[in-house]
């Protein structure tokens, strides 16, 4: 709570105001759950309210919210019930602190926190929070049309540039750009600030700032490292302007979820695709670490 606090009070001092909290009983009332196929083929099934009542995948402990994926049932014949929520208010620019406890992880597992228009690519993505169990960096990212780059200079930010599956540097964000299967312009956090890792150090803080005509940051503190009073440079930086218009990024939901397998998780799991749908359907057991402990999530508008 104290290192929140002091977040809050750097946020007020760059001129932003505290405009939303998501957080407690009333998290969930800002957002709608998804439930619909999966469009990235995981071995998932996003369930409705009730259903993530019913399954005790959505509750409220000590005022943090748990969001989970089911763990006491096999399903054999179907992917793992799962939840998948999306903010009824939609944003275009804004600081935003989420400050989390616990990230999903377990055999599989592919947590998002992200922002994503109506229309894709045309409304662009943007996904602050990503990656596949295993890994214990944090991926960045932009997806977009065509016409969306960023400058090569790394020395802005503490992450680095990813490479495709040709070796490419990811800076282009157009979704079907040349030899960077479909990664968009990605940027990996530094160790320790994704998965098992973030999460034995008790969790911290994912900070994004959209300023819509000139930049998106993202900033990642541990719970037992941050460093409010002065928060340097980010893991991410990306350049908005003529090398990318802001037009490129329209009226986006906030959207927290955790995937299983999938286009991503199931291609990278040990022994593929097939191996990966074994065990998320039929051993519960491993996913007893696959949920999100949220403390808030904060918007702040300038």
């Amino acid at each position: 709570m104290k290192i929140f606090l002091l977040f809050s009070l750097i946020a007020v001092s760059f001129g932003y105001e505290l405009n939303k909290t998501y957080a407690g009983d009333t998290f969930l009332d800002g957002f709608y759950f998804f439930h619909q196929k999966d469009p990235n083929h995981g071995t998932v099934q996003y369930v409705d309210a009730e259903i993530a009542r019913i399954l005790g995948l959505t509750t409220v402990v000590n005022g943090k919210v748990k969001i989970s994926v089911d763990s006491t049932n096999a399903y054999p014949d179907d992917g793992r019930p799962s939840v998948r929520i999306h903010s009824h208010d939609r944003y275009n620019d804004g600081l935003f602190i989420f400050d989390i406890d616990h990230m999903p992880v377990g055999p599989g597992t592919w947590p998002a926190f992200w922002f994503c228009g109506d229309s894709w690519p045309a409304n662009g993505e943007i996904d602050v929070l990503e990656g596949i169990y295993g890994k214990t960096e944090n991926n960045q990212a932009l997806h977009t049309t065509d016409n969306c780059t960023m400058p090569l200079d790394a020395s802005i930010f503490k992450g680095h540039w990813t490479k495709g599956p040709q070796g490419k540097i990811t800076n282009d964000c157009y979704v079907n750009a040349p030899g960077q299967g479909g990664s968009g312009c990605s940027i990996t956090s530094e160790n320790g600030l994704f998965g098992i890792p973030f999460n034995a150090a008790g969790g911290g803080v994912f900070a994004f700032e959209w300023i819509r005509e000139s930049s998106m940051k993202i900033w990642i503190f541990k719970r037992g490292n941050p460093n409010p009073d002065n928060w340097g440079k980010p893991e991410a930086y990306y350049t908005i302007g003529p090398l990318c218009p802001a037009n490129h990024f329209n009226d986006h939901e906030i959207i927290i979820n955790c995937n299983l397998c999938g286009d991503w998780a199931g291609g990278a799991y040990p022994g593929g695709w097939d191996a990966c749908n074994e065990i998320v359907r039929n051993n519960p057991a491993a996913f007893n670490e696959t949920y999100w402990l949220i403390n808030s999530l904060k918007y702040y508008s300038l």
